[in-house]
């Protein structure tokens, strides 16, 4: 099964693209890193960006690593990705924490189908929340690592324009050719 994903700065709408997505009948993953920080919080964890930053990042590249993993290669389909063990990858090169060589090497066994979808930092639908709790420059820098780290691991990259969600949903079919996944249950695009 084609496995995809969609990256970039955090509040650029990853996961909304991916909502719509997963609405139009395409098989989907969820971010790590909010279930993370949802879970630490609830059980009162200190697995958290604010307070054990690698902590949060050896969760978060396990995590993101199993959810790869229980992803099957066989069936046919496309699924897509909220983010993956790459940025967990990328957060340690922000934290000031290289990942480990275990890390890199089982990041290099697992690869996902190229293109990547880059959502870029967009200021005016940002916002902070409980499991978002950093600024948009903190997001911007975060950003920028994760852009390194899939270039790095030689991945090829491409922009969702900062659009309707519609129509980055339709910017993602057009660049796949949408060989591999259903017919949107909305072909005009309306939303």
């Amino acid at each position: 099964m084609p496995k995809s994903v969609i990256t970039g700065a955090s509040g650029a709408g990853k996961s909304t693209l991916i909502a719509a997505l997963a609405a139009d009948g395409y098989a989907t993953v969820p971010e790590a890193g909010r279930q993370i920080v949802t879970e630490q919080m609830a059980k009162h964890g200190t697995a958290l960006p604010w307070v054990d930053q690698a902590a949060f990042m050896d969760l978060l590249f396990a995590s993101s690593i199993a959810a790869f993993d229980r992803t099957p290669g066989t069936a046919a389909g496309l699924t897509f990705f909220d983010r993956s063990f790459v940025e967990a990858i990328a957060y340690g090169t922000v934290i000031g924490r290289p990942a480990p060589h275990a890390m890199l090497e089982a990041a290099q066994e697992r690869r996902f189908d190229n293109p990547v979808f880059v959502c870029p930092p967009w200021p005016e639908i940002f916002t902070q929340d409980n499991e978002r709790q950093h600024d948009f420059a903190f997001a911007r820098k975060d950003y920028e690592a994760n852009i390194a780290a899939y270039t790095g691991a030689g991945y090829v990259l491409v922009e969702v324009p900062r659009t309707s969600v519609s129509k980055r949903v339709a910017f993602i079919q057009r660049q796949l050719g949408d060989l591999s996944g259903p017919q949107p249950s909305n072909p005009a695009g309306n939303r």
